[in-house]
């Protein structure tokens, strides 16, 4: 897939490809913060 390399008419494919990539990373930043709000909460029983 070398959209750049296939001209402007690709712009809006790229665009629609780097929306949905940026979601998907949102998602996953998302499940991660969720996992190490439950280390933290793990790691404060241990301390307190």
């Amino acid at each position: 897939m070398d959209w750049m390399a296939e001209g402007d008419h690709t712009i809006t494919l790229r665009l629609a490809m780097f929306q949905e990539h940026k979601q998907a990373v949102l998602v996953q930043i998302a499940l991660m913060t969720e996992a190490l709000q439950g280390i933290d909460k793990k790691i404060e029983r241990y301390t307190n």
